[in-house]
Formats: structure tokens, sequence, C-alpha cells
């Protein structure tokens, strides 16, 4: 009898454990983050995830960064694809186009998520057409990297906090002579040809200015004009670094670790670069100086749900779990970022260094900004912003020919 009841029960425990076994749902997250990081970070995330949701595999599809969206929008086309999507917030307008993203309005909502709403970087979580479509992993704002030596030698005691002294501060430094220039703009058209992106849109966004008016391009407004006239009336002065037409973004980076030029605007995550090639520069990184508005341009990972998964509900429990305090601090850490949660922040700031703490204040201070999300053909207008504004600084047009010259030929673009 007693062998009977053990027969039955050991049937009935191999039973209940098939069925757990078969029940197990897998989710497939396509991303480029963990081939930026070839620790195993990320494997041992998804492996953590799974120890306390025995029910959900995680199965991790790495590529590179640029073979992503191609990824996303063939495997849609096809009718297969992954359930966690690695997003780029430029993308939103193009994946929203086809259908291919689920609104995150009602996972937003549940009261069992382990963070709220309104601590994650709202950039990303802006509505767009009544709903968000994305949340943030991380975040990288954009900040100004600064060269405290040549700002001392040009005879000031401070980092420039406002258009007018960035002017002041950039003619002074380009006139020290000795191939040192003030500030560089990347605006070569080799592709991306994304150096307006780069340093234009972060000061028009300190400004109070906007390219966009939702979903429709608006490059000919007062603000964006009063932008153009402020690097131009700089490159007159001979405060920019000379071959913008065929500078990028990677050049003056090399150049400012260098110690070549006074300011570089860019994201916040290459003053891990910068500190770890050139140990002896004197480097801060601070806000980009505004004009009345103390706001950033914020770029980031973004995850967003596939609208043709069928393991909606476990990509969000996934997701959930990413976006939790103590996992997105180690995601930040992880990727020399700053963290998507910003309840985070307290621990990425533990023991962090002086550039390290400048971005924290920025992104808990200042309002993240970040239109390409919405932009219709967003990496195409980057290239007519480049040429117009070349065009600008070669003397050819003023700022408001350049403004209304990509306005129409963006909106040409999208028809």
């Amino acid at each position: 009898m007693k062998l009977t009841c053990t027969l039955k029960a050991a049937v009935a425990a191999a039973t209940l454990l098939a069925g757990t076994a078969s029940a197990q749902t897998e989710i497939e997250w396509l991303q480029w983050f963990a081939a930026e990081n070839t620790t195993g970070f990320y494997e041992a995330l998804a492996e953590e995830f799974e120890a306390t949701h025995p029910d959900i595999k995680v199965k991790l599809v790495t590529q590179p960064f640029g073979k992503v969206r191609e990824s996303i929008v063939t495997d849609s086309a096809i009718g297969v694809g992954s359930d966690v999507l690695g997003l780029n917030m430029p993308w939103t307008a193009e994946f929203m186009k086809i259908g291919l993203l689920e609104p995150l309005d009602d996972y937003l909502a549940r009261d069992t998520n382990s963070f709220a709403t309104e601590d994650l970087v709202q950039a990303p979580i802006g509505k767009i057409e009544g709903h968000t479509w994305m949340v943030p992993l991380n975040a990288f704002p954009f900040v100004m990297h600064v060269n405290m030596q040549l700002v001392e030698q040009a005879g000031f005691d401070a980092p420039p906090s406002t258009w007018d002294e960035l002017r002041e501060q950039a003619i002074a430094i380009a006139a020290l002579g000795e191939g040192t220039s003030g500030i560089g703009l990347p605006f070569s058209s080799q592709p991306p040809a994304n150096g307006p992106i780069l340093t234009f849109l972060p000061l028009l966004y300190t400004n109070g200015g906007r390219i966009m008016d939702g979903t429709t391009p608006n490059f000919d407004n007062p603000k964006v004009v009063e932008t153009l006239h402020f690097l131009n009336d700089l490159n007159k002065a001979g405060a920019i670094a000379p071959g913008i037409s065929s500078r990028t973004g990677g050049v003056d980076l090399e150049e400012f670790i260098a110690g070549r030029t006074g300011f570089l605007i860019s994201p916040g995550v290459h003053a891990q670069a910068i500190e770890g090639r050139n140990a002896d520069l004197d480097y801060v990184a601070a806000a980009v100086p505004n004009n009345g508005i103390e706001a950033y341009r914020v770029h980031g990972w973004e995850l967003g749900l596939s609208s043709a998964s069928r393991n909606k509900d476990e990509a969000w429990e996934f997701i959930n779990f990413l976006l939790s305090k103590d996992v997105n601090a180690r995601v930040a850490a992880a990727s020399n970022a700053l963290p998507g949660n910003l309840e985070a922040l307290e621990i990425v700031g533990e023991g962090a260094g002086d550039v390290m703490q400048a971005q924290i204040g920025i992104l808990a201070e200042h309002e993240p900004v970040e239109e390409l999300r919405q932009a219709p053909n967003a990496v195409g207008s980057w290239s007519l912003m480049t040429e117009e504004m070349q065009s600008m600084l070669n003397g050819d047009q003023t700022p408001e020919e350049t403004a209304a010259n990509v306005q129409a030929r963006w909106l040409d673009l999208i028809k």
C-alpha cells in the first residue's frame, strides 16, 4: 500500500514537472546591446530573469547596430520576428507607419510594474498619435565637453553656461593660436552625415526651439533661424575649427582628446574615451550652454514590443525586469550610460566621479528632448540639413534661406 502511494506520488510529481516544462514560453529579444558588451553581461541578465520566472525562457538574438533595424523590418514583412525589440528613437515614425510596434499604454498602467512611469526618462515615452511606443533602457544625455586648460588660458575660470558666454570663450580660445579652435562642427556629407543632430539640435533645444510640429517637419521657424544665426556668427568670428565640410563626429572627438579644441558637444558617453585616452587632459563635462532654456538632447537604447508577438505579457515581464531599479542601474554601468529609470540614479551616482555627476545632474534637472522619433524619414533629413548648413557656413546663403531650403526639401522627401 505504501509502495503504491509512493508510486502515485512520484508519477504525480513527474507529471507536474513535465507540465511545467512544456508550459514554458520562449521570448526572443533582438538587440545590439550584447554586441557592445562582450563580457556576457546580457546573457547573465537573461539567466537571472529566468531564475525568478521559470515559466519564461529568454533567447538573445544579438546583431550589430547597423543590421538591427533592417532585421526588424524584414522579419516583420515575412511574418516572423522577435518579441522584445531593441530600438533607436529615430526609427519610431517608420515602424509606426508599417504597424510594427505595440502601443505600451496598457502595460505602463499596470500596478505590478517595478517602476513608476513618471520616473522614466520622458523623451522616449512621449505620446505620438495618442500612444507610447517604447521605454528607455538607458540614456546618453548630450553634454558639452570642456577643455579647462584652454578655457583658463583664454582668461576664464569656468565653463560657459549661456550662448553669449560660449561665443565669447570660443572666440578667445581660437585666438590663442597654435592650432587651437573654439569648437568643432562635424558637418561632413560622408554618411551618416549626422553633424546637425550632434551639435545643432542640442543648441536649438537650449533655445527653446524644435524642428517638428507633431509629426510634420517645421524647420523654417524663428527659433531655428536664430540658432542658425548663432552658428553662422561663430563661424564668421573664426571660433569654429576649420574644415567644417569634411569634419565628422569622430574627427571632432579626436581633436578634443588631443587637446586642440576648447569645446565638444556630443553624447556624454564619450567621456569614457576622453578620460581613458588622455588622462592628462584638464577636462570637465557641463550642460550645453543655453539661451534661456535648460534642456538637453537625449539619446539612448530603447525597448519595445512587437505588435506581432504572441507572447506580449511574457515579453513585458522581461522589460519590467530590465527597468527595475537595481537591474537598470547595472545595465547603465555595463553600457557606460545613465539609467532609463531615474530612480536608479542614486545607485549609479555612488562613488561616481565629477564628469558622471555632472551628467546625472543634467539628466535629473533639465528637460529631455528627442524629436527624431517623430520625424518622417529622419535619417534622410540629416543629409539635407548638412548640405544646407554647409552652404550657409560657406557664405552661399543666409540662415533664413537655409531654414527654408531644408523645410522644402524635407517635405519633398516625404511625399
